[in-house]
């Protein structure tokens, strides 16, 4: 850049102290525009402002591959920049050829070829990304090692080195993808520090990739570390609430050996409460403390009281809405008081419950009331319960005594009028033990209930005794078996004057798909009431097409009856669309009964906000 003197500008001004000073900005002022101007030449040159290119970039892939160099490549995010350069631009395309290579190996095309070009249009320049991928490089063997305790040859060590060797996630046979690779690694460590060996580690890890063969020979060694065995709990965060609360429910007894899926139990428990909104749990993995290794609970106390309404949909109920109030710390005594209030075309809900705080040893009591009425299958009820609990139970069985008092008035329709009353007297036991406590793929779980009306307290004498079980069998990462039996009997001389909840019906949504809601039953008048027995089993199984999408096909069969001679087993079957949405399961299934020949949709979907 020139610089020029304005014409009679002049240079010999005489030597004050002022003019002095004013040629002393002057330098100054000239010196700074002349640093300026080389700074702005030299961002030109760098950002090439001076000759911008624009440019759009065409991928000629396979589409997997061509979504991910669209995703990943840093030069996409240049394609509306108007400060490229057609010198830059040429860098850019180097470094994206690079990038796509890279990519590729990531992918497990080793021998991937990508090729790039550059050609000028009017206005502007297409680049252009030519990939051929060749053959992708799968897993020919798997060897995994172990070193540590974990190696002496004891059978249970045996135990959890096969139950590594099943989660290992890059079996032969399957293409070897970096991210795969790492993900196994990860999950591989993960299983082995599930049990006993907390600081289990990676030591060593090697993947060898033939070329020529495209096949790659994986090894890893894992080093279990000494066996832990759990300490003192150590409780952090509390501040409205007592750290008494935490301790109580700790299930866990210092010396015993180390399981993760305890520490999860009670992280699960600890949030059921409603006490905390978080809780981070975890042991101290370092090996000198092996033997008594603290447990340490840090948690986020959640607002005390909270309001939840939604909306819910099914073919058994039409739309409904909910409302639930819960107040986790009634008059500041860390006492848990729960309402919800619930209506839909059958049901109208109101319910109150108040939990006591966990005392040692981890049990509570609870105070309960409801209102409720209902119009089913002709059958009209109006019934009010009062009733107080005893809970106790830790992990995967939890248990529950109760004794509560019935009241009901019951319309049939096209027969009588009833009023029923009891006082009941319970036991529940409720038993888990799944993979996951969430979305389960492997386990058992189910429950058991027996009972009984107190001795002259009730409009008929009864006992009760009923009892589920669900068994859930993956088959691979994409399919999914469950089966499900349930049964219940009612010991009593007749069903009348049995308040309706103690009596049972089946058939809908969730229970023998084929059949309109709680339609299975016994006949009276125009409408089906509940009897005194019920048999229900179930199977499905669910192909997962895609992420949370999933394919369904069942078989039900149940009964609800009086009488024992009349036992006769509704049979549906049919197939269905699973979803794990956002706003909740969905299940939608067309379903046959054989028994009533017709052809049924059920679908069901919560949502809550």
């Amino acid at each position: 850049m020139n610089w020029i003197i304005p014409h009679g500008f002049r240079t010999d001004f005489p030597a004050s102290r002022s003019h002095r000073a004013a040629t002393l900005v002057l330098c100054l002022g000239l010196a700074a525009a002349f640093a300026l101007a080389a700074h702005a030449q030299a961002v030109a040159a760098t950002t090439g402002t001076s000759t911008t290119q624009p440019f759009r970039v065409e991928i000629d892939a396979p589409k997997e591959l061509h979504n991910l160099l669209q995703k990943g490549l840093d030069l996409m995010r240049w394609q509306q920049d108007e400060r490229v350069t057609i010198e830059s631009l040429k860098r850019l395309v180097a470094e994206a050829r690079v990038e796509a290579e890279r990519a590729m190996a990531a992918e497990g095309y080793f021998s991937a070829t990508v090729k790039t070009s550059i050609e000028q249009e009017e206005k502007s320049a297409v680049v252009r990304i030519s990939v051929e991928a060749g053959a992708r490089t799968t897993v020919s063997a798997v060897d995994i090692q172990f070193r540590g305790p974990i190696a002496d040859g004891d059978p249970a060590n045996k135990k959890r080195i096969d139950a590594v060797r099943r989660a290992w996630r890059l079996q032969p046979g399957a293409p070897f993808r970096q991210a795969d690779w790492e993900a196994a690694k990860r999950t591989a460590v993960e299983e082995a520090a599930r049990e006993l060996y907390a600081a289990a580690s990676l030591v060593k890890s090697e993947a060898r990739v033939d070329p020529e063969t495209r096949t790659a020979a994986l090894r890893v060694e894992l080093d279990s570390g000494p066996a832990f065995r759990f300490g003192a709990l150590q409780v952090s965060g509390t501040r409205r609430y007592h750290a008494a609360i935490v301790e109580h429910l700790y299930p866990i007894k210092p010396g015993e050996p180390y399981e993760a899926s305890r520490l999860s139990a009670f992280q699960r428990r600890l949030l059921e409460t409603g006490y905390f909104a978080t809780a981070q749990i975890a042991i101290d993995r370092d090996a000198t403390e092996a033997e008594a290794a603290p447990v340490q609970v840090s948690v986020i106390e959640a607002r005390s009281q909270r309001i939840d309404t939604g909306i819910y949909a099914s073919t058994d109920t039409a739309l409904g809405v909910q409302f639930d109030y819960t107040n986790q710390d009634l008059l500041d005594r860390a006492l848990r008081f729960r309402t919800r209030a619930k209506w839909d075309t059958k049901t109208q809900l109101l319910d109150f419950a108040m939990d006591t705080p966990p005392r040692a040893g981890g049990v509570w009591n609870t105070l309960s009331a409801r209102y409720e009425a209902t119009d089913i299958q002709n059958q009209r009820t109006e019934g009010t319960m009062a009733g107080v609990a005893y809970n106790w139970g830790v992990e995967s069985t939890p248990s529950q005594l109760t004794l509560s008092a019935h009241h009901e008035r019951q319309v049939i329709v096209g027969s009588n009028t009833e009023r029923n009353d009891a006082v009941y007297a319970g036991y529940r036991q409720i038993f888990r033990y799944t993979d996951d406590p969430l979305l389960p793929r492997r386990g058992v779980l189910g429950s058991v209930h027996i009972g009984s009306s107190l001795p002259g307290m009730a409009t008929q004498d009864f006992a009760r005794a009923t009892g589920k079980v669900n068994v859930l069998i993956p088959f691979g990462r994409r399919f999914d078996f469950s089966a499900r039996a349930e049964g219940g009997i009612v010991f009593a001389d007749s069903r009348f004057g049995i308040p309706s909840t103690f009596l049972f019906r089946t058939g809908g949504d969730q229970t023998v798909r084929g059949y309109s809601y709680q339609s299975i039953g016994v006949p009276q008048g125009a409408a089906i009431v509940g009897g005194r027995y019920l048999a229900i089993v179930s199977a499905e199984t669910t192909w997962w097409l895609a992420g949370d999408l999933g394919a369904a096909a069942f078989v039900d069969a149940g009964d609800a009856f009086d009488d024992r001679d009349a036992f006769d087993l509704a049979v549906g079957y049919g197939v269905g669309v699973r979803w794990r949405s956002p706003i909740g399961p969905f299940r939608a299934d067309i379903a046959y009964g054989v028994r009533s020949s017709t052809l049924r949709l059920h679908f069901s979907v919560g949502f809550s906000f």
